[in-house]
């Protein structure tokens, strides 16, 4: 039988545990949500920004062992993982052929990509708190600090509804 995360002797940090989901930060930003975006989704596909994400350590922060190289404990593919979903982009959108673009968008995906060249030459300060706001993880890694995010806010959605019915009923 597999172990839940819970029962493992991992430990997730839990400043890598988002403390806002993704799909809850549109509404918020509804006015802004092309800057949103970019960071979001779109900052993870330029090659700048991709390989500063990369080069933030060499441990995974959420199980301390390396990432792949000649003494890595695991080989993993490495993941970017954010803990905070509350950024904006400043930066100009790169034009589509790009040499910038890691990747281009998928189905789905949002379909621009920020110019972090310029922003990390421009607003430098800035860059570094957008830098800060992602992790490089194992990807099995980042799969547990999703499990661990979803049971908080499963656990925190029934406290408040049962607070919620405790000051609703009648007496």
């Amino acid at each position: 039988m597999k172990k839940s995360v819970f029962e493992k002797k991992k430990h997730i940090p839990p400043f890598l545990v988002p403390k806002l989901r993704k799909r809850h930060v549109p509404p918020i930003y509804h006015a802004h949500e092309t800057p949103w975006r970019l960071f979001a989704e779109g900052a993870l596909r330029n090659r700048i920004f991709h390989d500063d994400i990369l080069n933030r350590g060499k441990k995974c922060l959420a199980c301390d062992r390396r990432f792949n190289d000649n003494k890595a404990a695991v080989s993993s593919r490495i993941e970017k993982h954010h803990h905070c979903y509350l950024r904006q982009c400043i930066g100009n959108i790169l034009p589509g052929k790009s040499d910038d673009i890691y990747r281009q968008a998928k189905n789905g995906e949002f379909a621009h990509v920020p110019d972090c060249r310029q922003c990390k030459a421009d607003n430098p300060e800035y860059y570094k708190d957008c830098i800060k706001k992602i992790f490089p993880v194992h990807s099995k890694c980042h799969e547990d600090i999703h499990k661990v995010e979803k049971h908080l806010f499963t656990k925190l959605g029934k406290k408040i509804r049962t607070d919620f019915q405790s000051v609703t009923k009648i007496r």
